[in-house]
């Protein structure tokens, strides 16, 4: 658990969006494409996972990304 700053800090905002989908072939093959920026004011950018873990490990490390992106 991270201490409280000791000052204020400004809000941010980012964005994660995930698509999903199913293959048909070879049959029942999960797919994501994650697009995401850890501030808004930044160009998205984007990756993709072919599994649960793959795609849990994706929205892990970004929501890291953004918890250690300095504030504007």
């Amino acid at each position: 658990m991270r201490p409280l700053p000791d000052r204020p800090v400004p809000e941010r905002t980012g964005i994660l969006v995930i698509r999903v989908w199913v293959e048909r072939e070879p049959p029942g093959r999960l797919r994501a494409r994650l697009t995401e920026a850890a501030d808004l004011g930044e160009p998205p950018t984007t990756m993709a996972a072919a599994d649960v873990p793959g795609i849990c490990a994706a929205v892990e490390a970004w929501l890291r990304r953004f918890m250690d992106s300095p504030a504007r």
